[in-house]
């Protein structure tokens, strides 16, 4: 049983009680990267390294085609039967909430512009919304939105930076959300140019490797801290939809996964690991819990 005999407890935001610490992690950073076929990532050598080092899920599986309804599966359990990339400003009731409902969160965005806030246009430079779920959901456009924070890939010490030099020195005072959802740009994340997925898959790597390198280093001050890299979907429209994920951190045994799973099974994994019960019904509702790779 789980935890044990935890020091205190905490409430989410409607009230229910939830352990201070997690089942296995404490807290969790999701990226995604855009649009690879699994083979062809597992041979870049950046990510064939995380893989070594990680869990690496052989048999992880996209929802749909294209990005859009994978996103908004990780943070709500559902596609809410959208199929394409083109936004929607779901109601502000019962039937369409996220993670942000029940976990303190944060979703960091690159090239986020600074204003309007909260920015609802399709695009902005290399920003694209529809890779930034929570801003579709208007509970979040009114009340929430504050939580999407611009990131300058130009400044060393943007905000993303900023938060994870604080906890590091002082993790009692500055304490990192529980769920943290990181957004590259369309540069960073893989995305163009999209006719040259080669070219991508090595932008895409090279960011993540400065980006763990320089950005996010898995340390022992960084214990607790679950890192998810995962893409949003296989390129080209591939009929199998399998892609690249791997689960970093200390509480992580590393090795190959086997099992089947998705976009659902991540989400599901957080809410089992802090006690939450699935937003849907189907979707995250219907979805395995990742067993056999902790410690």
């Amino acid at each position: 049983m789980w935890p044990p005999a935890p020091a205190s407890f905490s409430q989410d935001k409607l009230g229910h009680s939830l352990p201070s610490h997690g089942k296995h992690f404490d807290r969790v950073l999701i990226i995604v990267l855009e649009n690879q076929r699994y083979n062809q990532a597992l041979k870049d050598p950046v990510l064939s390294r995380l893989a070594s080092e990680g869990a690496n899920f052989t048999n992880f599986k996209a929802i749909l085609h294209p990005s859009y309804p994978n996103y908004l599966a990780l943070i709500a359990g559902s596609t809410f039967g959208t199929h394409s990339d083109t936004q929607v400003d779901f109601p502000d009731d019962s039937q369409h909430r996220t993670i942000g409902d029940f976990l303190d969160w944060k979703a960091y965005a690159e090239d986020y512009p600074p204003d309007p806030r909260p920015f609802l246009g399709d695009r902005s430079g290399r920003y694209a919304r529809k890779h930034e779920p929570f801003l579709s959901f208007q509970k979040i456009q009114k009340h929430g939105f504050e939580n999407v924070i611009g990131v300058n890939t130009h400044d060393l010490h943007n905000a993303f930076v900023a938060d994870i030099e604080n906890f590091r020195k002082d993790p009692k005072k500055y304490p990192l959300p529980r769920f943290m959802f990181y957004t590259p740009n369309l540069d960073d994340d893989g995305h163009d140019p999209p006719l040259r997925p080669a070219v991508g898959l090595r932008k895409a790597s090279q960011w993540l490797e400065n980006f763990l390198q320089n950005w996010l280093v898995l340390d022992d001050k960084m214990k607790g801290t679950l890192v998810v890299v995962t893409y949003d979907e296989s390129q080209g429209y591939e009929s199998s939809n399998r892609i690249f994920t791997v689960f970093l951190g200390d509480m992580v045994k590393a090795g190959e996964v086997s099992e089947p799973y998705d976009h659902y099974s991540i989400l599901r994994t957080i809410e089992d690991n802090f006690g939450i019960a699935p937003l849907q019904p189907s979707g995250d509702g219907a979805a395995k819990v990742i067993e056999g790779i902790w410690k």
